[in-house]
């Protein structure tokens, strides 16, 4: 390390400003509790790859890379990440010219300061697809010269992929409703029937919970769809069928269906994990095993053990009572329709009804981050994304991508909003 950093002092001078320069700039001292010395974040290596690692980062927390032209500024947010350690790594993608690059880093604990410390680690609110226009449900609106568009200009039926580039495409279906086989064969010449639940693995496999056909789709990474496995006993319609969670090895699998949360394994066919519920969303599987599911009809957030247990982790079971900065078991979540983890310990919660999405800290606090009201609300794109006004509507789904960024599915109008995870300037 020693011997690098000599060999290349020049180069790393005129790219990355020093640790000690980074701290005078930042003025971020970490503070870990009173059992720990006062620690700085520190950076450990940055090179000619823009591979940047470093140390004593907060956890949780979020580490963003600034750049600028000159040391002086001005300084401009570039990257975020999560701190899930205290050691971390990014890959910095370079930028013709000299650019100096700095790194600070903010505490994203279970207090009101980590809140806000999480707030601002992200920016403005935008549509990446749908149009808002129909509404019907079993209807498609779909436009054979939507495909290759701008996903903003599109209306939202079958699964569709929105690509890095902003245009949309159909993934897979073929836009009218019904059952013509199992595959494989290409997934977009393969009839779907009321899709409601999907599954991405990090490969970009996409599992698809067909219900109308009462299966689970495989969508490989050629786009070849076959099916994985019946979600019926007999391969009729799943009643309420939403939400789907496959493991990487297709060893298990999870989804709901209305009253019911069920399970799928090559061994043991269709089993149930646990019922009595009154109108299941989506769902999510911990690392632990524990399903984390949503009873939109019961205004309650489940954790699930392996063996069928249920705990309340949030709701109220009412649609009022508590709120912002409330125990999250004080509070109505009037619909609540689906859950995400976020890598703070955290969770986001998107109720139906309401049209709210709530940030569930690790101390069992609930904060607003979207406001909303029914109907075909859709507000805010282009702005700052934390302000009380109304913006989203009734909410369908809540997920984070591989970035970071906020995804949100909404109402049946057909919308899909993006919180960026990236702050915005300061001001000048």
């Amino acid at each position: 390390m020693t011997s690098w950093l000599s060999q290349n002092k020049a180069w790393l001078q005129s790219r990355f400003i020093s640790c000690w320069t980074l701290f005078a700039l930042t003025g971020l001292i970490l503070s870990l509790g009173a059992s720990h010395a006062a620690l700085t974040l520190k950076v450990t290596a940055f090179n000619r790859n823009g591979a940047l690692t470093w140390t004593n980062a907060p956890v949780p927390g979020v580490c963003t890379v600034e750049i600028a032209d000159t040391p002086a500024g001005p300084w401009t947010p570039a990257q975020n990440t999560f701190a899930v350690n205290s050691a971390g790594k990014l890959i910095m993608p370079f930028e013709a010219g000299n650019r100096f690059h700095r790194l600070m880093a903010v505490d994203a604990s279970a207090t009101p300061q980590g809140f806000t410390n999480l707030v601002q680690s992200y920016g403005l609110l935008e549509t990446i697809a749908g149009n808002g226009i129909g509404q019907t449900d079993g209807v498609s609106y779909w436009q054979t010269w939507f495909e290759g568009w701008p996903g903003f200009w599109a209306s939202l039926s079958r699964p569709h992929c929105v690509t890095a580039d902003g245009t949309i495409h159909t993934h897979a279906g073929t836009h009218d409703g019904g059952f013509d086989g199992e595959g494989p064969t290409a997934a977009t010449s393969l009839q779907l029937n009321l899709p409601n639940g999907l599954w991405v693995r990090a490969d970009g496999t996409v599992y698809v919970l067909d219900t109308g056909n009462g299966r689970v789709r495989r969508v490989n990474t050629n786009g070849i769809m076959t099916t994985l496995f019946w979600a019926t006993s007999d391969g009729s319609s799943l009643n309420g069928g939403r939400g789907l969670w496959v493991k990487d090895n297709e060893t298990l699998a999870y989804f709901c269906a209305e009253t019911r949360v069920r399970s799928w394994a090559p061994s043991d066919g269709l089993r149930t994990l646990a019922s009595g519920f009154t109108e299941l969303g989506t769902l999510f599987v911990e690392t632990n095993g524990s399903v984390l599911v949503c009873d939109r009809g019961a205004h309650y957030v489940y954790r699930i053990s392996a063996s069928g247990g249920k705990t309340i982790i949030a709701g109220n079971g009412t649609t009022s009572g508590g709120g912002d900065g409330s125990l999250a078991l004080a509070t109505g979540l009037n619909g609540v329709r689906s859950i995400w983890p976020v890598p703070t310990g955290g969770y986001l919660l998107l109720t139906h009804d309401g049209c709210q999405l709530w940030y569930l800290d690790g101390a069992g606090i609930v904060r607003l981050l979207l406001n909303g009201v029914r109907g075909n609300t859709h507000e805010g794109d282009g702005l700052f994304f934390y302000s009380p006004e109304p913006k989203i509507s009734e909410g369908r789904s809540i997920t984070m991508d591989y970035e970071g960024n906020i995804l949100v599915c909404e109402s049946d109008w057909g919308y899909v909003r993006r919180i960026r995870f990236q702050r915005l300037p300061p001001r000048e």
